[in-house]
């Protein structure tokens, strides 16, 4: 029958308080929605729960239930970050063709849609978590409220200003967007469409926006 050592209890209980002593002034809170989008990546969304979480970072369930009562609050915080992320990711990625001139806002107008595409792609996981019915919708706020709303909003109304977009068109820009990019996405990262789709529905969007072409 093995012993215990009294050795092995204090450099246990050494190692337990490093832990909690890592998580220290909030630190706990963001370390969770790590793990829990680590295992995302790893699992998928479905079978996610805190417990898996706190035994990931090594902390007991009490701890994390401080910052998140139940599955559906942790997922809601999630979520929160991830949209954040995607914002960041878009505007990172609009950097890349500055300027006002109408070339650029058009440019700006498809890269949207494409750093939207190229986050799916990379991230099916997170992607399904987001839009797959996991993320409670806060019914007290707006979607226009949404950074990446803001975004194309703000690059929309550019298409205008530029003159490559019809101003009847334009109430209609943000929902046929998103939803029409959204699907593609969906279809694709579902395999139910080739990626080379996506740029053709590009195309497509352009031309029901109005959007007007240079000539060659």
């Amino acid at each position: 029958m093995n012993t215990v050592k009294f050795s092995d209890i204090i450099m246990f209980m050494s190692v337990a308080k490093v832990v909690r002593n890592s998580y220290h002034h909030g630190n706990l809170k963001s370390a969770l929605i790590s793990s829990a989008i680590k295992l995302i990546r790893k699992n998928g969304p479905y079978n996610l729960s805190l417990r898996e979480v706190s035994s990931e970072l090594g902390v007991s369930p009490s701890a994390a239930y401080h910052y998140f009562p139940d599955k559906e609050s942790l997922v809601h915080g999630i979520g929160e970050y991830l949209f954040t992320e995607l914002a960041v990711l878009t505007e990172k990625s609009l950097e890349k063709f500055p300027g006002k001139s109408a070339r650029a806002t058009k440019l700006r107008f498809r890269e949207i849609g494409r750093a939207y595409f190229n986050w799916a792609r990379k991230e099916p996981n997170l992607f399904r978590l987001m839009f797959g019915g996991f993320c409670s919708i806060d019914r007290e706020k707006s979607h226009i409220d949404d950074a990446s709303f803001k975004i194309l909003e703000k690059t929309l109304d550019e298409l205008v200003a530029c003159g490559v977009m019809p101003s009847n068109l334009r109430p209609f820009g943000e929902i046929m967007a998103w939803s029409s990019v959204h699907g593609a996405v969906n279809l694709i990262i579902e395999g139910h469409l080739p990626e080379s789709s996506f740029e053709e529905l590009l195309d497509g969007l352009e031309l029901a926006l109005g959007v007007k072409h240079e000539r060659s």
